[in-house]
């Protein structure tokens, strides 16, 4: 921390990471410092007996320049690994040393790509004695050369940010951080995603805007930040540390708190308390979250039935059975029907309750499908949660968007991806008239929307979209991430009702937080007296949480956390960041927060706790225990499925949790 300086441009490498660098170095060369002597020896005792003398003179450059080479390049891996274990994170002066030994690698690398070149030039010309193992010699050794120089220059590829330089062509030095550098940075960005989903997602244009928008946040996010991979997961290790800490605090108030609270701190005798709607209960969010549940389709019931799940959706697959018809109410499901029977076999529904059923999965376009449910008499719209990855690029394409649709509150903004989903689905419902023709079959029936993460945030927003045509319209979100700004708060709650479960950690996925849970790490940084591996190597973060105390700096300044931190050949300033002014970006203009009436469940030894939460409660980002496990649908459907055995829960009555789910 910060990143290593070349020839004046940054490196995406610190000076401690050439641990790990120099270690591998040490590790790949030690052998050839055996072997290659060994045979040189050898060769000069039998030279004489060979009658081909031609490529002696090769084979005397050859053979003593390879064994000098190894060498040279195990000491330099040695010293690099020497030097990379001094100072800490943020201490980089007593790691000086390691640009030095970065340039003689170089050095060194170019004559390796000679020797390379060399050892080719001798087996192509094989002729010559193989004297003992002489001829595998050079051909290993050339072989490994070469791989050692791919590796090298992929290396210098990556590594090295051909954008970020500290003066321009006058000499003058400038900002870090300008425009053009941003550019840089969103460029970069924009090809590591590329490489990362261009593989795995449906070719379409939302896909190329989906990049570009998560390219833009990713930058806006490190504009202003210096850092590396490695101190990216080192802060990240001391941030949870640092949340864990304080989780011990909110756990023990959590266990002493009443089993019901309402958002001022009260404590309630019942739920859902009089100022819910009625509606707004345990055990409708139960039922629905349930059916819910079966849009995930055959990957779902596999997963919760993992010994049999496959013998069982066997008797339902189309292709098993030719003379079953293939369905008309079903798009974007494979040839055999799997996600049809997987959703059937979840939610238990008869296909003739089935109005409409999408698995048509691409950006911007989620799966979902409308049944009845002759229970609760509803029409039941559920929307898919994140499974893939097309579903992850509409995730991260969170530029904000106007909600200007009919219906909508004046200055709704919401995240852009998840309308661009809500208003896809809402052009087939209207498109092929799906609603109108449930509700004239039962008209008495109510609408309900539903769903879980993405397609919770995705069924929050469809819900405003049909409320003009729908008022009563009701909504179902399980652990939703935040959607809307606070402008369109106001008018989700009377019609959408929000369940989270336990340290869940989607419901605080805004830009807001993540950018100051980005600050709270560079500041953990810059506190943090450890080397980076030492980080890396401590254990038990959870148990031990007080240990960061003791390599802390105890007085910090609370309105300025700049740093001012050297790393390169010239011992110069080379990071220095106002973690209170950041940077600006049009894409992101302000924050957006969970939707509707919230309810937050959590389950403790003594029993499960209830809160009515607030959307401002939610804030910061922080990494608790469980924090990611939580999110997994099936920890919320088993605590609901226990809760909701009555439409109103008693605060002297609390069912005990279960120990397995």
């Amino acid at each position: 921390m910060p990143g290593m300086r070349l020839f004046g441009r940054r490196c995406t490498l610190a000076t401690d990471d050439f641990i790990l660098i120099g270690f591998l170095d040490c590790f790949a060369f030690l052998p050839w410092l055996a072997w290659t002597p060994a045979i040189y020896v050898s060769y000069i005792k039998h030279r004489s007996e060979c009658a081909l003398v031609q490529n002696t003179a090769l084979l005397d450059a050859s053979l003593p320049g390879l064994c000098v080479l190894f060498f040279l390049n195990w000491i330099l891996g040695a010293l690099s690994l020497i030097f990379s274990l001094k100072g800490t994170i943020s201490e980089p002066e007593p790691r000086r040393h390691v640009v030095t030994i970065v340039y003689l690698k170089l050095i060194v690398g170019i004559f390796d790509v000679a020797w390379a070149i060399l050892g080719t030039i001798v087996l192509a010309r094989n002729n010559f004695c193989d004297i003992i193992g002489l001829s595998l010699l050079i051909e290993v050794c050339t072989i490994f050369q070469w791989i050692i120089t791919f590796v090298r220059c992929f290396a210098i590829f990556t590594c090295y940010d051909w954008n970020f330089s500290k003066h321009t062509k006058d000499g003058v030095t400038k900002e870090y951080f300008t425009t053009p550098v941003r550019k840089g940075t969103f460029k970069k960005w924009n090809l590591r995603l590329q490489t990362l989903f261009l593989w795995c997602t449906t070719p379409s244009e939302a896909r190329k805007q989906a990049l570009e928008t998560a390219s833009e946040l990713m930058a806006l996010l490190s504009c202003d930040l210096d850092l590396v991979a490695s101190d990216v997961i080192a802060g990240l290790l001391l941030y949870r540390q640092k949340c864990c800490r304080k989780w011990k605090s909110e756990k023990e108030s959590i266990k002493l708190a009443p089993p019901i609270v309402s958002a001022d701190g009260e404590k309630l005798e019942e739920f859902p308390p009089p100022s819910f709607q009625p509606w707004m209960n345990l055990q409708l969010a139960s039922r629905y979250m349930n059916l819910g549940l079966g849009v995930f389709g055959w990957a779902w019931f596999v997963y919760r039935n993992i010994t049999c799940g496959f013998c069982l959706l066997f008797k339902r697959l189309t292709c098993c059975f030719p003379c079953r018809e293939t369905s008309k109410i079903v798009f974007g499901d494979n040839c055999c029907g799997c996600n049809l029977a997987g959703l059937q076999a979840t939610t238990e529904l008869e296909y003739e309750d089935l109005v409409h059923v999408s698995f048509v999965d691409k950006v911007f376009e989620v799966p979902f499908f409308v049944t009845y449910d002759h229970q609760t008499k509803a029409v039941i719209v559920a929307a898919r949660g994140t499974m893939s990855m097309n579903d992850v690029l509409t995730d991260v394409a969170a530029a904000f968007a106007c909600m200007d649709d009919p219906g909508c509150p004046p200055g709704t903004l919401c995240h852009g991806g998840m309308l661009s989903a809500a208003r896809e689905i809402k052009r087939k419902l209207e498109e092929h008239g799906i609603l109108d023709r449930a509700f004239e079959d039962h008209p008495d029936y109510d609408l309900v929307i539903t769903g879980h993460s993405l397609g919770a945030s995705v069924s929050s927003i469809l819900t405003l979209l049909l409320k003009q045509k729908y008022p009563k319209v009701r909504c179902f979100a399980f652990a939703p991430s935040p959607t809307l700004n606070k402008a369109a708060l106001p008018f989700t709650f009377q019609n959408i009702f929000t369940v989270i479960y336990g340290n869940d950690s989607v419901c605080y996925l805004n830009y807001e937080n993540i950018k100051t849970m980005v600050l709270e790490m560079v500041k953990c940084l810059k506190e943090c007296k450890l080397p980076k591996y030492k980080v890396f190597l401590a254990k038990d973060y959870q148990e031990d949480v007080d240990t960061e105390e003791k390599h802390c700096r105890s007085e910090i300044d609370e309105k300025n956390y700049g740093t001012n931190l050297s790393d390169g050949e010239n011992g110069e300033p080379f990071m220095k960041i106002d973690l209170e002014k950041g940077c600006e970006f049009p894409v992101v203009t302000e924050s957006v927060y969970v939707v509707g009436t919230i309810v937050h469940i959590w389950k403790t030894d003594e029993g499960y706790r209830l809160k009515i939460r607030r959307a401002d409660d939610y804030k910061p980002l922080s990494f608790r225990p469980k924090s990611i496990l939580d999110h997994f649908p099936q920890y919320l459907q088993a605590s609901l499925n226990q809760l909701g055995k009555t439409p109103t829960l008693s605060a002297s009555s609390m069912p005990k949790p279960l120990s397995k789910v």
